[in-house]
């Protein structure tokens, strides 16, 4: 019973466990708590006509202890304004007229009472309690049957829970606000950005046990933007806080230790990405709060791998990490910085990818140099030639290294024994040791050749590459030019 108290101030308002009026005297206050004693003392449970049981408030069971501790609770000038705006009030003959309905199960004809007093739409000395009264009973009447102290979500009763919530509004923002409080025998001074405040998060509690954020959010954007802001800065106060703090710690880790940035940035998305989902479904993406917490992620994110490359030249494997960042990326500036940073890892991926067979990785041991040229000028009187060129290195995997190799290995056995072969015809024929050398190594020459010119995994494994196509498109080629 005290656990329930202690959550709800709907079924168990301090004022309804004591079966009261909010602006009722402390001499009434202790005649019921003298009934109510008197009724423990021989196990019993007394019902009080406030109890109001036609409406879906959970029932009291009212013990020494709970009454008690309801008394307690409204002895403090804050919690009588607090509790009394879930409860009623009798200022006129027109709220006990009112009341009187209300007590006898005619809720809409209370209603009906209250609203002509606040047919002017403006709050003043003789309708503040109307305000108080009809707004508190609204919100009671969109109570559902679970008597757990939950809202209705049908959009009939989202429409009245709005209306009761404006007239609170609109009476703690008025100029008798101050006559409200001194109705409840209230001397002290009150702040009504206080109430307000408090008058939000207790709906926003209550709406939580069975609304989703996203129904919460529509709901607040429909209503007194003040109250509004307070709803979502209380939704949104927690998963903003968990934001801030890890992009915080992320910042100083990867400040402690750059080669761990791929790890931070992957930390920091795992750590987010829930809170930020949460927030862009409950505040919108573009509100200002969403769209300035998501860009600091955004470039926290692009900062952890772009600092792990500068120090370690290689980030392939954050590239979902960068993906992200581009998705959350709320402006034109982050994105286009997130695009330049798939970019270049894309880039990075290719290059360490061998790029004859398109598959394995490269082996950077073993790079293997080529040169193009290009002719810039011929002067044909001098015999002079100008020239650009360009030397441009490729990695291939083992494998293709392998091949390349023992083409070239290849190639060079033929050769020699071409060569030998020449030599020793040469040597057959006229005896002449000079003349076989050069046959010899004109044989190797010209037979290493033609080997080359069957045998080319390697120049095509060159020629084939994106890069030696551009060159030889703007003019380049393998052969030097000679005068």
């Amino acid at each position: 019973m005290i656990n329930q108290f202690k959550l709800s101030l709907l079924s168990f308002n301090p004022y309804r466990v004591l079966g009261v009026l909010s602006n009722s005297t402390p001499r009434l206050v202790q005649k019921n708590l003298s009934k109510i004693k008197a009724f423990s003392n021989i196990g019993k449970s007394i019902d009080l006509e406030l109890d109001l049981s036609f409406l879906n408030l959970a029932t009291i069971d009212r013990t020494l202890e709970s009454t008690t501790k309801a008394e307690s609770h409204i002895l403090l000038d804050l919690n009588k304004i607090k509790y009394s705006l879930f409860w009623f009030q009798d200022l006129s003959s027109v709220d006990s007229i009112a009341l009187a309905h209300l007590v006898k199960g005619d809720s809409q004809k209370s209603l009906e009472i209250w609203a002509k007093l606040m047919k002017s739409a403006e709050v003043n000395s003789k309708n503040f309690s109307a305000y108080n009264n009809a707004s508190t009973l609204l919100l009671l009447l969109q109570l559902d049957n679970s008597k757990a102290d939950k809202f209705k979500i049908e959009e009939a009763s989202i429409v009245k829970l709005k209306q009761a919530i404006d007239y609170k509004v609109k009476l703690i923002n008025s100029n008798f606000f101050e006559a409200y409080c001194q109705s409840l025998g209230v001397k002290s001074q009150i702040n009504p950005n206080e109430i307000l405040s408090y008058l939000a998060e207790t709906i926003l509690k209550t709406m939580l046990q069975n609304f989703t954020s996203q129904q919460i959010t529509n709901f607040a954007n429909g209503i007194n933007p003040v109250f509004s802001e307070i709803i979502n800065r209380n939704l949104t106060e927690e998963p903003i806080l968990n934001v801030k703090e890890q992009l915080n710690m992320a910042s100083a880790a990867l400040e402690r230790d750059s080669e761990q940035g791929l790890f931070i940035g992957k930390s920091l998305i795992k750590n987010t990405v829930s809170d930020l989902r949460y927030l862009k479904h409950t505040l919108g993406e573009n509100h200002y709060q969403y769209e300035a917490l998501a860009d600091k992620l955004s470039n926290q994110i692009l900062q952890c791998g772009i600092v792990f490359f500068n120090k370690t030249g290689d980030d392939q494997s954050y590239l979902s990490s960068y993906t992200y960042a581009l998705s959350i990326a709320p402006n034109e500036k982050t994105k286009t910085r997130a695009k330049d940073f798939i970019k270049h890892c894309e880039e990075e991926i290719l290059a360490n990818i061998c790029c004859n067979c398109n598959n394995a990785k490269v082996d950077k041991l073993n790079v293997l140099n080529t040169t193009m040229y290009k002719e810039t000028e011929r002067n044909w009187f001098s015999n002079q030639v100008k020239y650009n060129q360009v030397t441009l290195s490729f990695c291939f995997c083992k494998e293709c290294n392998r091949k390349i190799d023992k083409a070239s290995t290849l190639n060079l056995l033929i050769g020699g024994i071409g060569g030998l072969i020449i030599a020793s015809l040469i040597y057959a024929n006229d005896g002449g040791g000079v003349g076989a050398i050069f046959g010899a190594i004109f044989g190797f020459a010209i037979i290493n050749w033609i080997s080359t010119l069957i045998n080319t995994t390697e120049s095509d494994a060159i020629k084939k590459q994106p890069i030696i196509r551009k060159y030889t498109r703007e003019g380049f080629s393998f052969t030097k030019p000679g005068k």
